[in-house]
């Protein structure tokens, strides 16, 4: 697992975002990119980050790959299709800034709440429950809090054997907690529960459980289509109370043991189920299903040769190991609920996994 940032360096990074971030409404016709890809809105021209780009692209149905080929090889023919495009069909955007850049392209309708709301209205409850905050971190697309409450624990057998082999490793898991939030359109506000291996720190998050608020509202109005600063207001502050009260609420009951216990008899299982197949076409199988690049891969391979553990339980210990391999913390972030996603595969689904049998993207329900 990484670890991120001191509670003290998110804290002071929330804040700090918070006073330079700045939101515009504009319609697509006061809105113009120039050539060296920056986007000019009204009088004001911001640099743009990639995830902006890719927003740009999916909203005017330019094709990813040639949005891309066009702005490192010709970003003037990138300008040009980019403006065609936003004035053919005039809309509405919510552009988000943060430091003289663009963010976020959102729609109209896009309902933010904010890191800085959700920190106010989570920590102290973490606090509160004693709860300790083992990684934290906020990238371009979210805010991360993991908590784990390390009072309670479980042991699960590891399937690996000492000596005369009659001796079992254990491995010894505490309840665990992810909060999470994008301000920019990179997924929901959730609050899922997890797993927090003590010996390896692994973090394994899965999607029962869970709470998850999409950033949906009312369209922002733009009075006299002009452009105009979204500010916060006292209706949507009041609207968020709400959601922040609930948010509060599902992280106090998210420790009931009776449901730890069952998600570790479910974990439990699984290190009896082998993985029948050779174990690299295994895990080129789990690659292809998840979405791993080659490193990635690579990684996992290693890692479950390393364990030592050939079952469903030996690959779910790989890949969450790997997660503090990645450079990303956003990705490691995915690992550890792909981690999650191995344990509730159904029967069917392991054994196409166990088998590497059958086309990875179309696996059985």
């Amino acid at each position: 697992m990484k670890t991120g940032k001191t509670l003290v360096e998110l804290a002071m990074e929330i804040t700090r975002q918070r006073d330079a971030k700045r939101d515009l409404i504009a319609r697509t016709d006061q809105i113009t990119m120039l050539p060296e890809t920056a986007l000019m809105i009204g009088t004001e021209s911001f640099q743009v980050n990639d995830l902006a780009h890719n927003q740009i692209g999916t909203q005017l149905g330019i094709p990813a790959a040639y949005y891309d080929r066009m702005k490192e090889n010709d970003p003037d023919l990138l300008a040009e299709n980019v403006n065609a495009w936003l004035r053919r069909e005039p809309t509405k955007r919510l552009v988000r800034t943060l430091d003289g850049r663009v963010r976020a392209y959102l729609s109209d309708r896009y309902r933010p709440l904010e890191n800085s709301d959700l920190a106010e209205a989570v920590l102290p409850v973490l606090m509160d429950l004693n709860l300790e905050l083992v990684s934290s971190e906020i990238t371009e697309k979210r805010l991360y809090l993991k908590a784990v409450d390390k009072r309670i624990n479980r042991d699960i057998p590891a399937g690996r054997r000492m000596g005369d082999g009659s001796h079992t490793i254990f491995d010894t898991v505490a309840p665990a907690i992810v909060i999470s939030n994008s301000e920019v359109g990179y997924g929901q506000l959730s609050v899922e529960s997890g797993v927090w291996t003590r010996a390896c720190t692994n973090l394994a998050v899965f999607s029962q459980a869970s709470m998850k608020r999409r950033h949906v509202g009312a369209r922002n109005v733009l009075e006299a289509d002009n452009i105009q600063e979204l500010l916060s207001s006292e209706t949507r502050a009041a609207t968020d109370k709400a959601i922040w009260l609930q948010v509060r609420d599902v992280v106090k009951g998210a420790f009931n043991e009776a449901v730890f216990d069952a998600q570790i008899d479910r974990i439990r299982v699984t290190t009896d189920q082998p993985i029948e197949a050779d174990p690299v076409k295994v895990v080129e199988f789990t690659a292809k299903r998840f979405g791993m690049n080659d490193t990635e891969r690579g990684s996992v391979l290693t890692n479950l040769i390393k364990g030592a553990d050939l079952s469903r339980y030996g690959l779910f210990n790989a890949i969450t190991r790997t997660a503090e391999d990645l450079a990303s913390y956003d990705r490691a972030s995915d690992f550890e609920r792909i981690g999650g996603q191995i344990i509730d595969l159904s029967p069917s689904q392991w054994k196409d996994v166990s088998n590497a049998s059958g086309n990875p993207l179309k696996m059985a329900a």
